[in-house]
């Protein structure tokens, strides 16, 4: 079983790293074509009706984790009644979510006011644009649950595929009509087509690969397993709804307090950090269903000892791609687009820090969520959400834009960051999180000097030319990697992964086995 979890984890971290790195590049090419040809405005609308889209997207947040965390165990035992049971019951879920997010969004037309403080310089009807985008978010349901039976049985590496081939498809067909046709509709519509077309295929794909999907003999779930299943939906909304709330709010915020043109400059900062955040994404989710079953079969020291490993692995990643984001995004910013596009590095910071915490807070959420424990802290994003609306108002009012993305780092901190861990440590592992609480302000503490050193010696550079900028990736790449060696290389974290990762990397035989 170990092995054969191995193999899916490299498989799905290869594919998915692969698959991310391309998608970001092409991002960038489109983002790249959509400023030469459109204004920064559509920028701003872009972000903001994506962020309103996402919060009206929650209705699906508990469905899915919870029926993927319920197929684990017929997918480990093979039990395919049970699997068709659970698969009926997601679809008939999502069609309903697909049609409620629909109704929902179209809710929000009458307030369009409110969410945008001043009227954007663009020729095509804000409210033609908002429906494109709420079509967009609508009809994915009505295709998206079979993709939860390819996740559960670990072959996320099919969806990889299928996802980047639609991705370029559409990243290509989007720079030839922009190039064209400098429409602003076409783009969407675009859009439009390939969720649609790509969310088809994988359905597809899944009745080819399970046939009994297609079956029509399904038995129903059971009372008691049907009332378990929505007890964890309920506690998932609850949670992940809070979470929206906190995480989805920034550019809202920008957009009725300031306007929408920053939420557009600001995007270009956001882009960049959530291409890096998308690659490191689709290595750790990769790990994620083997998680799941280490989780239904291991015992609590097992469990401990790969949480201490998968929290220090996101500290070394996060620590230098946040540093690198601070050191390196208004040089990037200005080589990419021009001075007319640079915001003050307080910003920078600001969206780095709130990063970094976000990195180091994740494989809390993920033993969490894989250990079932859904009912168990879900007030924790409402503090968060809260906090974040209440600093961010506040905040912004006293430092502007900066104020916003400040709010949400510290309301992170506030409940997430501490909440997740409580729990697994109280419910499942049975003993003290102090220790693990240690680690976490140890590293926030190591970010810190580090980021101060790199900005203290990058400051002698200055931010004209690609050779600076090289140079000050030099400095990013070797000062916070040299230090984290030094203080950890007796660590026995450090050790698990130079035996899991690094060895195998430098030998050329990629047998990675971080859960083993």
């Amino acid at each position: 079983m170990e092995k054969s979890r191995s193999k899916n984890v490299i498989r799905n971290i290869k594919t998915g790293l692969v698959v991310q790195i391309l998608i970001k590049l092409m991002a960038f090419v489109v983002r790249t074509v959509f400023i030469q040809m459109l204004n920064s405005e559509y920028l701003g609308v872009n972000g903001l009706f994506t962020n309103v889209l996402t919060i009206l997207s929650f209705a699906e947040l508990g469905i899915g984790t919870a029926i993927i965390f319920s197929l684990y165990k017929p997918v480990a035992n093979d039990d395919i009644e049970e699997i068709k049971s659970l698969m009926k019951l997601y679809q008939k879920s999502y069609s309903i979510i697909g049609i409620s997010v629909f109704l929902l969004g179209l809710c929000v037309i009458p307030f369009m006011n409110v969410l945008i403080k001043e009227v954007p310089n663009i020729k095509e009807n804000i409210i033609f644009i908002y429906i494109l985008f709420l079509i967009n978010t609508s009809i994915s349901y009505f295709f998206t649950y079979k993709r939860s039976i390819i996740s559960a049985y670990q072959q996320e590496s099919i969806i990889n595929k299928i996802d980047s081939f639609f991705y370029l498809f559409k990243t290509f067909a989007e720079i030839i009509f922009l190039i064209l046709t400098k429409n602003y509709i076409i783009y969407l519509l675009i859009e439009i087509l390939a969720t649609f077309l790509g969310n088809v295929v994988i359905s597809m794909k899944a009745n080819k690969m399970f046939p009994y999907l297609k079956e029509k003999n399904v038995k129903g779930i059971d009372k008691k397993e049907k009332k378990t299943i929505f007890s964890n939906v309920k506690s998932l909304v609850i949670y992940k709804f809070g979470g929206i709330i906190m995480n989805g709010t920034d550019n809202i915020l920008i957009s009725s307090l300031i306007n929408v043109t920053m939420v557009g400059l600001c995007s270009n900062y956001i882009l960049i950090i959530n291409s890096i955040r998308g690659i490191i994404s689709s290595v750790l989710n990769g790990i994620t269903a083997s998680i799941g079953n280490l989780n239904a079969v291991a015992d609590r020291e097992k469990k401990e000892k790969i949480l201490y490993q998968l929290t220090f692995a996101n500290f070394l990643i996060y620590n230098f791609c946040a540093i690198a984001f601070i050191v390196l995004l208004n040089p990037f910013i200005k080589i990419w687009l021009g001075n007319n596009f640079l915001l003050n590095i307080s910003i920078s910071i600001a969206l780095a820090f709130s990063f970094f915490i976000e990195g180091l807070r994740n494989p809390g959420y993920t033993f969490r969520v894989t250990m079932g424990l859904f009912e168990k802290g879900k007030i924790t994003p409402y503090i968060g959400a809260i906090a974040n609306i209440i600093l961010s108002i506040i905040l912004c009012k006293a430092f502007g834009v900066v104020g916003i993305f400040i709010g949400t780092a510290i309301a992170q901190l506030m409940s997430y960051s501490w909440m997740d861990p409580y729990i697994i440590y109280k419910y499942e592992l049975k003993s003290s999180v102090f220790k693990y609480f240690k680690k976490y302000l140890v590293y926030i503490f190591i970010f810190i000097i580090e980021t101060v050193l790199c900005l203290w010696l990058t400051n002698f550079i200055s931010n004209n030319g690609i050779i600076n900028f090289i140079f000050k990736g030099i400095i990013v790449v070797v000062v916070p990697n040299i230090i984290n060696i030094l203080l950890f290389y007796k660590t026995e974290e450090f050790k698990e992964l130079m035996n899991k990762f690094i060895y195998p990397l430098v030998k050329n035989k990629i047998k990675i086995n971080i859960i083993k």
